[in-house]
Order: C-alpha cells, then structure tokens, then sequence
C-alpha cells in the first residue's frame, strides 16, 4: 500500500482553512496552524502517555504529525494549577514556534474551546474529549466541549 502525502497534505491544508474560518482569520491560516500545535502540545503535555496514545489513534495523519513533533515523554503529565497556568503553557508553546504577538481579541480560553470543538466535531470522539477532559485540572476542564452532566 502506497503512501499518499499529497493526499495529508491536502487533508491538513483543508483543515487549517476550515479552522482558520472557523475562529475567524480566514488569512492567517500560519498563525492558526501555530495556534492549533500550541494547543494540542499542551493538552498532550497534560494527559498521560496511554491516553495520548488513545488521542492519536482517532487524529488523522498530518495531526498525528503535530501532535508527536518534539514530544518528549515523561513518567508524570504537567499539572496547572490554574487556568492562568494552563494558558501561559500554550502562550509558550506558541512562542516556540515563533508566535509571540497575538493580537486577536479573543480569549485564549475561548481560542482553546472553539480548537478542541473542531477536533471533537471533526476528529475526536465526546468520550475522547470526555477522557481528556478527566484528566485536567478543575479550571481547565470547562475549555474541553464535552456534556458534564
């Protein structure tokens, strides 16, 4: 079986559009793809290896990509303390990857929501999300869209 990467790259620039419209910057689709890997690296960074693993049999290819680029493992995820916390992991993770002035008027709180929601409708299940969700602190679980009741 031939490996298409014309067809993920396809996939991933889909992607990055319909998320780039999706919170609004349609044409700065490089600042979103930043934005998306900064995100999904922190949530990474947060849950365990097993866990991780379970995320990445439900992403396709190219996020599979993102998800494990510059992964290094570690027995114990990071644990925030606080949503501020959380947010400032992703404000790094985002300068890492050359991002330091964001300047959209939107939350990052809302930023991460409206993320994990594209991957939850598009990509993840609700009880993935769910599992993610168990695994943060209290004041980062209400970013992840899943039903609490």
């Amino acid at each position: 079986m031939a490996t298409n990467f014309d067809k993920f790259a396809q996939e991933a620039n889909e992607y990055i559009n319909e998320l780039s419209a999706d919170l609004g910057h349609p044409q700065e689709r490089d600042r979103v793809a930043i934005l998306l890997k900064a995100v999904l690296h922190t949530i990474r960074d947060s849950i365990t290896i097993s866990e991780s693993f379970h995320v990445m049999s439900q992403l396709p290819t190219f996020l599979k990509g993102v998800y494990v680029e510059h992964w290094k493992y570690t027995d114990k995820p990071r644990r925030y303390a606080s949503l501020e916390e959380f947010k400032e992991a992703i404000k790094q993770e985002q300068a890492l990857h050359g991002e330091t002035e964001f300047d959209w008027k939107t939350s990052t709180e809302k930023l991460v929501s409206q993320i994990l929601t594209s991957l939850g409708t598009r990509y993840l299940s609700e009880g993935q999300l769910s599992h993610i969700a168990d695994q943060l602190p209290a004041p980062v679980k209400p970013l992840i869209p899943v039903d609490t009741e």
